[in-house]
């Protein structure tokens, strides 16, 4: 008889995504690095099956200069997520409409944390952007 693993699937696979996202922000410059401290983070497939790395940005501002470093995301991204082909970098509008700055505070330090779930977050009112990965240009060898 097999024994009994000490952690379940969803431990291991939260704490793989977990370093993977870790990695993935400490190799960026320092002001997007800044940015991305604020952000949430996910990887789902879309109806097609494409991999999706999602940015979740806590406002349009920081979505928008997360915009202007776009190459530098997808550069990160095709060398340490393979197989993901495409990055969306999203904000939910509401969550900053009806918050002050000291619950917003909470709500960032809430988000750095994989198993908190925010009141406030309501996704069926989140913007996204997706931009594709080409993944032709992936070194196979």
């Amino acid at each position: 008889m097999l024994s009994q693993p000490t952690f379940g699937d969803h431990s291991l696979s939260q704490s793989f995504y977990q370093t993977l996202i870790n990695r993935f922000h400490d190799t960026l410059s320092f002001s997007t690095q800044t940015l991305l401290g604020e952000c949430s983070f996910g990887i789902a497939p879309n109806s097609q099956g494409v991999k999706t790395f999602f940015i979740i940005a806590p406002s349009l501002s920081v979505a928008e200069k997360l915009f202007q470093d776009i190459d530098s995301l997808k550069n990160r991204v095709v060398s340490l997520m393979g197989g993901v082909g495409q990055i969306g970098i999203c904000v939910n509008p509401l969550t900053n409409q009806s918050e002050t700055s000291t619950q917003n505070e909470m709500t960032v330090e809430k988000s750095r944390n994989c198993n908190s779930q925010s009141k406030e977050f309501l996704p069926q009112y989140m913007m996204c952007k997706i931009f594709p990965i080409d993944l032709s240009s992936e070194d196979l060898d």
